[in-house]
């Protein structure tokens, strides 16, 4: 993807020690490495398979004030304020208290006009000191209270809106706030709804799947099997931007209508979006190999297409309840 940095401002929150340092000038964006930082962040993040997708409410102050924003009636200092504000009231009435800096950018992100939040918090690392005292010089160690995370790490909480459309991508956590059970970065600071994630919904297709199965007498290996090669298949062949679930219930619970209609159900409760969008993510997990464990302690990897299919792996239940796998067609066993 490709980011490119416009406006940028920090402010630092401790609500350990109650004091909080608002800016009152903008990050130098044209500084290589403070321009790298904040980049490379939004990089490892914004395409994430765990961000949420969200919608504000009728009543939330951020997007009142990011339209002002917008409008130009405000400046990115008086923008950031408000996010920052807001976020530090949060932290203050948690249960555990925190530190951390929020970085607040416009900027553009796949093309799109983005604002972007980032809560960064505040790490203890350890940096050197040279001490000189009566003409020695002496190097010591000592705690640093405020490393920020490196280039290298996930911020694990932080919101992207795009300034056309409003839309909202975001990932958070939840804390204890006045004695609720509340999401800092949903509930507090953007006051909107969510769909839970890609990732989320994926797992919950699986592990939905495997229940009715399970539940129903079925066989959840190959279930699992015609879930990976249904999505493959489509997304290789179709080139889709998206997967339906109820696409999937139709092929995997093909002639078992009680099953499909069950899992249609389930996911239902489970709140996963009737249009599951196809990502890296999707793309990956669901192109990986089935894997199997067995009790003896052998393990198995192989295409989801191999399942049942007898030219190359035969599953056989024999007479006394156990399992024997057989691998056909092999040319030749590399000892990795």
């Amino acid at each position: 993807m490709i980011v490119s940095i416009k406006n940028a401002i920090l402010h630092i929150l401790d609500a350990n020690s109650g004091v909080s340092v608002f800016s009152d000038t903008e990050l130098d964006v044209s500084d290589a490495s403070i321009n790298n930082f904040i980049t490379k962040h939004i990089e490892k993040i914004y395409e994430d398979a765990g961000l949420r997708s969200g919608e504000f409410t009728d009543n939330s102050g951020f997007k009142y004030h990011l339209t002002e924003y917008i409008n130009g009636e405000i400046d990115l200092q008086s923008f950031s304020l408000f996010v920052a504000e807001r976020l530090y009231e949060g932290i203050k009435s948690a249960e555990n208290t925190e530190s951390c800096d929020v970085i607040v950018c416009d900027c553009i992100a796949n093309e799109q006009p983005t604002i972007a939040i980032l809560k960064c918090d505040n790490k203890i690392g350890y940096t050197h000191q040279v001490i000189q005292s009566d003409g020695k010089i002496s190097n010591a160690l000592i705690n640093h209270y405020a490393i920020l995370p490196t280039t290298t790490q996930k911020i694990s909480e932080c919101a992207f809106i795009n300034q056309n459309d409003f839309s909202i991508k975001y990932s958070g956590k939840k804390r204890k706030i006045d004695g609720e059970t509340t999401d800092l970065i949903a509930d507090v600071l953007l006051e909107c709804y969510f769909d839970i994630s890609v990732k989320e919904s994926i797992n919950a297709v699986k592990k939905i799947a495997k229940k009715v199965t399970d539940d129903n007498g079925g066989d959840s290996i190959e279930t699992s099997a015609k879930i990976k090669q249904f999505i493959v298949e489509n997304i290789e062949e179709n080139e889709y931007e998206y997967i339906e679930p109820e696409e999937i219930a139709k092929s995997v619970f093909d002639g078992r209508p009680v099953m499909r209609e069950e899992f249609m159900e389930k996911l239902q409760e489970a709140n996963v979006p009737k249009k599951l969008e196809v990502n890296s993510y999707v793309t990956k997990k669901m192109s990986a190999n089935v894997k199997l464990s067995t009790d003896i302690g052998v393990e198995l990897s192989f295409p989801a297409e191999y399942y049942r299919d007898g030219k190359y792996i035969d599953i056989i239940n024999n007479d006394d309840g156990t399992i024997s796998i057989q691998i056909n067609n092999i040319g030749e066993l590399i000892n990795k």
